[in-house]
């Protein structure tokens, strides 16, 4: 479900290592760090778009902020940290992961047929989701992080 703010929509992922579990409290306690971003993109010329991935991976949690901006343009925002309660800014020169990036590819080209198109329709790209659930190989063991 898109987070939904006044002026700003938001499609919202969790990506999980396998074993990893994710709760409700941890999505609303992300959604906070990711809002405080979000605000800040706002004001620096965001169009009220926006990705939130919230990865929980082997070594950490990973929160990417992503707000599409005019001309053609994005802010990308990363956080770390060992619990989700723990997030803060991650290092200078960190970069998504594979897995993270594997959305935001989508969201590009979702962003592109859907809002920079001739024809704008933000319910299409809000309908335009990345299903992150983990895939079963041919083996039967699920696949991907």
């Amino acid at each position: 479900m898109p987070w939904r703010y006044p002026h700003r929509l938001v499609k919202p992922y969790i990506i999980t290592a396998r074993g990893r579990q994710w709760d409700d409290e941890m999505v609303d306690i992300a959604r906070g760090t990711a809002t405080r971003q979000l605000d800040f993109d706002d004001a620096m010329g965001s169009v009220g778009l926006g990705v939130v991935v919230l990865h929980l991976g082997d070594d950490g949690i990973y929160l990417v902020v992503q707000s599409w901006a005019r001309d053609f343009q994005s802010r990308l925002s990363i956080f770390s940290g060992i619990e989700v309660g723990d997030l803060r800014p991650a290092p200078i020169g960190a970069a998504p992961c594979v897995w993270e990036l594997e959305v935001l590819s989508h969201e590009r080209a979702s962003y592109v047929n859907h809002i920079l198109s001739a024809d704008v329709d933000v319910d299409a790209w809000l309908d335009d989701a990345l299903d992150t659930r983990p895939k079963v190989r041919y083996d039967g063991i699920p696949s991907g992080t």
